[in-house]
Protein backbone atom coordinates (compact mmCIF):
# COMPACT_ATOMS: atom_id res chain seq x y z
CA UNK A 1 0.00 0.00 0.00
CA UNK A 2 1.29 3.43 -0.92
CA UNK A 3 -0.28 6.42 0.80
CA UNK A 4 -0.53 9.61 -1.23
CA UNK A 5 -1.49 12.94 0.35
CA UNK A 6 -4.05 15.24 -1.23
CA UNK A 7 -2.85 18.64 0.07
CA UNK A 8 -5.74 20.53 -1.52
CA UNK A 9 -9.25 19.11 -1.48
CA UNK A 10 -10.47 19.79 -4.99
CA UNK A 11 -12.91 16.90 -5.36
CA UNK A 12 -13.04 13.14 -5.76
CA UNK A 13 -11.41 13.26 -9.18
CA UNK A 14 -8.60 15.36 -7.77
CA UNK A 15 -8.05 12.76 -5.03
CA UNK A 16 -7.31 10.24 -7.79
CA UNK A 17 -5.35 12.78 -9.87
CA UNK A 18 -2.76 13.16 -7.11
CA UNK A 19 -2.04 9.43 -7.56
CA UNK A 20 -1.23 9.72 -11.29
CA UNK A 21 2.51 9.19 -10.82
CA UNK A 22 1.86 5.88 -9.07
CA UNK A 23 -0.91 4.85 -11.45
CA UNK A 24 1.33 5.40 -14.47
CA UNK A 25 3.48 2.52 -13.23
CA UNK A 26 0.51 0.15 -12.97
CA UNK A 27 -0.89 -2.04 -15.72
CA UNK A 28 -4.24 -3.55 -14.79
CA UNK A 29 -7.32 -2.77 -12.74
CA UNK A 30 -7.47 0.16 -10.32
CA UNK A 31 -10.13 0.13 -7.60
CA UNK A 32 -11.50 3.55 -6.67
CA UNK A 33 -13.93 3.58 -3.74
CA UNK A 34 -15.48 6.48 -1.87
CA UNK A 35 -14.65 6.88 1.80
CA UNK A 36 -18.23 7.73 2.75
CA UNK A 37 -19.41 4.16 2.07
CA UNK A 38 -17.56 2.14 4.72
CA UNK A 39 -19.43 -1.15 4.44
CA UNK A 40 -18.03 -2.50 1.17
CA UNK A 41 -17.94 -6.28 1.43
CA UNK A 42 -15.20 -8.58 0.14
CA UNK A 43 -17.67 -10.74 -1.81
CA UNK A 44 -18.91 -7.72 -3.80
CA UNK A 45 -15.37 -6.67 -4.66
CA UNK A 46 -14.53 -10.25 -5.70
CA UNK A 47 -17.52 -10.22 -8.09
CA UNK A 48 -16.38 -6.90 -9.54
CA UNK A 49 -12.83 -8.13 -10.08
CA UNK A 50 -14.09 -11.38 -11.67
CA UNK A 51 -16.34 -9.47 -14.09
CA UNK A 52 -13.50 -7.07 -14.88
CA UNK A 53 -11.11 -9.97 -15.60
CA UNK A 54 -13.66 -11.58 -17.90
CA UNK A 55 -14.83 -8.48 -19.82
CA UNK A 56 -11.82 -6.12 -19.59
CA UNK A 57 -13.85 -2.88 -19.78
CA UNK A 58 -12.35 0.59 -19.49
CA UNK A 59 -14.51 1.06 -16.39
CA UNK A 60 -16.77 -1.17 -14.33
CA UNK A 61 -19.04 0.51 -11.80
CA UNK A 62 -20.20 -1.39 -8.74
CA UNK A 63 -23.81 -0.34 -8.23
CA UNK A 64 -26.70 -1.30 -5.99
CA UNK A 65 -30.39 -0.74 -5.59
CA UNK A 66 -31.77 1.48 -2.86
CA UNK A 67 -35.45 1.75 -2.02
CA UNK A 68 -35.04 5.46 -1.23
CA UNK A 69 -32.28 6.73 -3.54
CA UNK A 70 -32.82 10.38 -2.59
CA UNK A 71 -29.66 12.43 -3.05
CA UNK A 72 -27.77 9.77 -4.99
CA UNK A 73 -26.70 9.57 -8.61
CA UNK A 74 -28.81 7.21 -10.71
CA UNK A 75 -27.55 4.64 -13.19
CA UNK A 76 -29.23 5.19 -16.54
CA UNK A 77 -29.34 2.22 -18.91
CA UNK A 78 -30.53 1.85 -22.48
CA UNK A 79 -33.29 -0.52 -23.63
CA UNK A 80 -30.82 -3.41 -23.77
CA UNK A 81 -29.74 -2.80 -20.17
CA UNK A 82 -26.35 -1.33 -21.05
CA UNK A 83 -24.86 1.48 -18.96
CA UNK A 84 -25.49 4.90 -20.48
CA UNK A 85 -24.75 7.48 -17.79
CA UNK A 86 -24.65 8.52 -14.17
CA UNK A 87 -27.23 11.25 -13.60
CA UNK A 88 -27.04 13.18 -10.36
CA UNK A 89 -30.38 13.70 -8.65
CA UNK A 90 -30.30 17.47 -9.08
CA UNK A 91 -29.95 16.95 -12.86
CA UNK A 92 -32.38 14.02 -13.15
CA UNK A 93 -35.74 14.09 -14.86
CA UNK A 94 -38.75 12.88 -12.84
CA UNK A 95 -38.50 9.53 -14.66
CA UNK A 96 -34.79 9.21 -13.82
CA UNK A 97 -35.50 10.01 -10.17
CA UNK A 98 -37.63 6.85 -10.03
CA UNK A 99 -34.57 4.72 -10.87
CA UNK A 100 -33.43 2.77 -7.81
CA UNK A 101 -30.03 1.64 -9.14
CA UNK A 102 -27.50 4.04 -7.65
CA UNK A 103 -23.88 4.99 -8.08
CA UNK A 104 -21.90 4.54 -4.87
CA UNK A 105 -18.57 5.65 -6.35
CA UNK A 106 -17.14 2.14 -6.44
CA UNK A 107 -15.22 1.72 -9.69
CA UNK A 108 -12.75 -0.62 -11.31
CA UNK A 109 -10.84 1.18 -14.05
CA UNK A 110 -8.27 -0.09 -16.50
CA UNK A 111 -5.23 1.94 -15.38
CA UNK A 112 -4.46 3.42 -18.82
CA UNK A 113 -8.10 4.38 -19.38
CA UNK A 114 -8.31 5.94 -15.93
CA UNK A 115 -5.26 8.08 -16.66
CA UNK A 116 -6.84 9.15 -19.96
CA UNK A 117 -10.07 10.15 -18.21
CA UNK A 118 -8.22 12.01 -15.44
CA UNK A 119 -6.57 14.17 -18.09
CA UNK A 120 -10.02 15.21 -19.31
CA UNK A 121 -11.68 16.02 -15.98
CA UNK A 122 -12.68 19.66 -15.64
CA UNK A 123 -13.76 21.63 -12.58
CA UNK A 124 -16.57 23.30 -14.50
CA UNK A 125 -19.29 22.96 -11.89
CA UNK A 126 -20.73 24.93 -9.02
CA UNK A 127 -18.22 23.44 -6.55
CA UNK A 128 -15.23 24.11 -8.83
CA UNK A 129 -14.12 20.54 -8.15
CA UNK A 130 -12.95 17.58 -10.24
CA UNK A 131 -15.46 14.74 -9.98
CA UNK A 132 -14.47 11.09 -10.46
CA UNK A 133 -18.12 10.48 -11.37
CA UNK A 134 -17.41 12.27 -14.67
CA UNK A 135 -14.77 9.69 -15.68
CA UNK A 136 -17.13 6.88 -16.79
CA UNK A 137 -19.06 9.29 -19.02
CA UNK A 138 -15.85 10.61 -20.57
CA UNK A 139 -14.71 7.08 -21.34
CA UNK A 140 -18.15 6.16 -22.73
CA UNK A 141 -18.11 9.28 -24.96
CA UNK A 142 -14.69 8.17 -26.26
CA UNK A 143 -16.22 4.88 -27.40
CA UNK A 144 -14.75 2.84 -24.56
CA UNK A 145 -16.55 -0.06 -22.88
CA UNK A 146 -18.12 1.13 -19.64
CA UNK A 147 -20.32 -1.22 -17.65
CA UNK A 148 -22.31 -1.18 -14.43
CA UNK A 149 -22.74 -4.29 -12.32
CA UNK A 150 -25.41 -4.18 -9.57
CA UNK A 151 -23.50 -6.27 -7.01
CA UNK A 152 -23.60 -4.01 -3.97
CA UNK A 153 -25.61 -5.32 -1.02
CA UNK A 154 -28.11 -3.17 0.91
CA UNK A 155 -25.50 -2.38 3.58
CA UNK A 156 -23.08 -1.23 0.86
CA UNK A 157 -25.46 1.40 -0.47
CA UNK A 158 -25.45 3.14 2.89
CA UNK A 159 -23.31 6.25 2.95
CA UNK A 160 -22.36 8.83 5.54
CA UNK A 161 -23.12 12.41 4.58
CA UNK A 162 -25.18 13.46 7.61
CA UNK A 163 -25.30 12.70 11.34
CA UNK A 164 -28.48 10.66 10.77
CA UNK A 165 -26.75 8.56 8.09
CA UNK A 166 -23.83 8.02 10.47
CA UNK A 167 -26.30 6.54 12.96
CA UNK A 168 -27.76 4.20 10.32
CA UNK A 169 -24.28 3.00 9.29
CA UNK A 170 -23.23 2.49 12.92
CA UNK A 171 -26.34 0.36 13.51
CA UNK A 172 -25.60 -1.68 10.37
CA UNK A 173 -22.00 -2.21 11.52
CA UNK A 174 -23.23 -3.46 14.89
CA UNK A 175 -25.60 -5.90 13.17
CA UNK A 176 -22.78 -7.26 11.01
CA UNK A 177 -20.48 -7.59 14.06
CA UNK A 178 -23.29 -9.45 15.85
CA UNK A 179 -23.40 -11.99 13.05
CA UNK A 180 -26.24 -10.77 10.85
CA UNK A 181 -25.28 -11.55 7.23
CA UNK A 182 -24.36 -8.37 5.29
CA UNK A 183 -26.95 -9.18 2.61
CA UNK A 184 -29.77 -8.63 5.10
CA UNK A 185 -28.39 -5.47 6.74
CA UNK A 186 -29.54 -2.07 5.56
CA UNK A 187 -32.80 -3.05 3.91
Amino acid sequence: ITLVAQPERLGTGHAVMVCREHLAQHNGPVLVAAGDSPLLQPQSLKKLFAEFAERRPACLLGTGHKADPHGLGRIVRNGQGDFQAIVEEKDATPEQRRITEVNMSCYLFNAADLLEALGQLRAENSQREYYITDAPGLLKAAGKDVRALPVLLPCEVLSINTVDELGVVEEAMQQIRAGTPPASVGR
